[in-house]
């Protein structure tokens, strides 16, 4: 295990003893909050996700960090921030630009940069097809700081006849160090909300997903950080109050010690960045307790008559903070050190098979419509695995299971990069997901939901789909 690994877990052990924090976060059930996060996107098999920030704060404007991570390892494959005025709303499209993920937004509240109208960023993707890796993962909306009406940088962001002014010399100031405007923010308050629509213009249907809310039941500090290359840990490093370093996050990716991946100051702050919480491990202990779930249910559909398909949706936002990994690749084929590769998970995910990112987990609990159930536990299968597995496993950081799809690997979104199928005796009915690693019998930390396709041959000449999305229930 690495050292760093090593020493948040055991300060997350003593700070649970100890009360170190003194707050909690906590999942907002009105789906408003400090944090959201929006469980999946896509842009394979010809979607397009549309996605939209609200700033429900009708005093304050907000800071906000927005990050796109893959679905295998939740790699950093786009990241910028956006400054919303009280009662904005920013809205982007994500696409297919060639064989990358593409983002473009005409929106004008103020980002930095000043356009994120481009492809998403493979530098971080170990894979030999980077391209893949930027077409599906989950979206991280993080409140670094609010804007109080008195700032000079509420007026640089604050709306005029439609148009925020986007000051230069506020936002950016010397292009080589940009600006930190630490100074400029106040603690950050409740009132982000978000969703997502995925859709498949080509197919006529279309899913849409509030983003999971996570607020902080106390004050909580400033903490924005520049979107700058410039390194942490150096004197270019100018963030004070609080001063942002490695011990700022849980990814033992950038640990120091270990010479792995380089950080720089746009990969902070991330989910684990102390929000109000006494350290780093102290906040991903507390998004455990938040996320942890022994098992999901939903209702499924798959009856041929309809074409219907049902993809579950499993997104485990703090998996990538129990990941091992090992040295990052020649410094031949690596001079920037921006890549590691797993080695192996610790925490919930002890057991995790590294060359597969996959956990094993208990069978599924499956039951038609008619409350009858599957005795045989060995007639559920992965496919194409033959009857009789005894295997079920989650793979990466955003696993879509989809149910009695045969060898397509997924249904109802189109999924690909981590989707793998369950075959069920039964075509539709109600199902129980285990999602407790077999290994220490630790619930995992997930959320997520169900997107259902069902298709009406009777609407028009070929007929048309309609896609529902179920909340999943525990």
């Amino acid at each position: 295990m690495k050292k760093k690994l090593l020493a948040v877990g055991v300060a997350a052990t003593l700070g649970a003893l100890s009360g170190v924090s003194n707050a909690a976060i906590t999942v907002a059930q009105n789906g408003v909050g400090h944090i959201n996060i929006l469980p999946y996107y896509s842009v394979q098999s010809g979607n397009t996700t549309l996605i939209s920030i609200a700033n429900t704060d009708e005093v304050n404007g907000k800071a906000v960090k927005v990050r796109f991570r893959g679905a295998q390892f939740s790699d950093d494959v786009f990241d910028f921030q956006v400054f919303l005025s009280p009662a904005d709303v920013w809205t982007a499209a994500v696409s297919l630009d060639g064989t990358v993920a593409r983002l473009a937004t005409s929106d004008k509240s103020c980002t930095l940069p000043v356009s994120v109208n481009q492809q998403f960023v493979t530098a971080r993707l170990l894979d030999a097809n980077k391209a893949q890796g930027t077409r599906e993962g989950y979206v991280e909306i993080i409140t670094m700081g609010d804007i109080a009406p008195a700032s000079a940088l509420f007026t640089a962001t604050k709306h005029v006849n439609g148009v925020a002014p986007c000051t230069t010399s506020v936002l950016i100031g010397n292009a080589a160090t940009p600006n930190d405007l630490t100074g400029l923010l106040t603690a950050p308050t409740s009132g982000l909300t978000s969703f997502a629509t995925i859709i498949n213009v080509a197919s006529s249907k279309a899913f849409t997903i509030p983003g999971t809310a996570l607020v902080q039941s106390a004050a909580v500090p400033v903490r924005y950080s520049r979107q700058a290359n410039l390194t942490v840990g150096t004197a270019s490093f100018g963030n004070v109050a609080p001063a942002f370093d490695p011990l700022q996050t849980a990814d033992s990716v950038f640990d120091v010690a270990s010479g792995n991946v380089t950080m720089y100051e746009f990969d902070l702050p991330d989910l684990s960045t102390p929000y109000g919480t006494a350290s780093a491990a102290a906040q991903l202990a507390e998004l455990q307790t938040a996320f942890a779930k022994g098992s999901v249910v939903t209702e499924y559909a798959t009856d041929d008559s309809i074409l219907a398909a049902t993809d579950v949706v499993l997104s485990q936002p703090t998996r990538r903070y129990y990941y091992t990994w090992t040295d990052t690749p020649a410094a031949g084929t690596d001079p920037l050190r921006t890549l590691a590769t797993v080695a192996g998970a610790t925490g919930p995910y002890t057991g995790l098979a590294a060359a597969t990112n996959s956990i094993t987990v208990a069978a599924p609990t499956v039951y038609d419509r008619e409350e009858r159930t599957v005795v045989d536990q060995s007639s559920i299968v992965i496919s194409p695995n033959p009857q009789g597995s005894a295997t079920w496993t989650l793979i990466g950081e955003v696993s879509v299971v989809s149910i009695n799809n045969g060898s397509a690997p997924s249904g109802a979104l189109g999924a690909n990069i981590t989707a793998q199928d369950y075959t069920f005796a039964y075509t539709d009915g109600l199902v129980r997901l285990n999602t407790t690693n077999q290994a220490n019998a630790t619930a995992l930390p997930v959320i997520g939901f169900t997107a259902v396709n069902v298709f009406n041959a009777g609407v028009g000449a070929s007929g048309t789909n309609y896609g529902q999305v179920l909340p999943l229930k525990w």
